[in-house]
């Protein structure tokens, strides 16, 4: 499987990726969550898990039910005024950081206790941060 953006606001899901014809890939969902341009997806190899973040300042974790065979949405509290123009999960899949407009990274991780995804900020940058 693969995830793709179309530009939009959606994420694609297909199957049959390694088809050299895209014509040949199988969409398999079609989510939807932000408001504005989603400009990164970056998908675990560890925990199956897929981060999204856009440009209305958000990010979703998208965690996969295999019995329904839907992807559930987890808002990850970013905490910044300006648009998500990156993100990347660390090599284990625990947390995930976030590069922005706003002069931070929120770097962030899965509380149990209160069942959300929470960021701890990076800040101090001089300008936009990228990857």
């Amino acid at each position: 499987m693969c995830a793709v953006c179309p530009n939009d606001n959606t994420m694609i899901i297909y199957g049959n990726c390694t088809d050299p014809d895209v014509k040949k890939w199988t969409r398999l969902h079609v989510l939807g969550e932000h408001d504005l341009l989603i400009s990164a997806i970056d998908w675990s190899p560890v925990t199956n898990l897929i981060v999204t973040c856009s440009h209305d300042r958000n990010a979703f974790v998208w965690t996969y039910n295999s019995t329904e065979k839907t992807w559930k949405p987890s808002l990850v509290i970013l905490r910044i005024d300006r648009a998500a123009l990156d993100v990347k999960w660390s090599p284990d899949g625990k947390k995930l950081a976030v590069a922005s407009g706003a002069k931070c990274v929120p770097v962030c991780y899965f509380e149990k206790e209160h069942d959300w995804w929470v960021s701890k900020m990076i800040k101090k940058h001089k300008s936009t941060v990228l990857r």
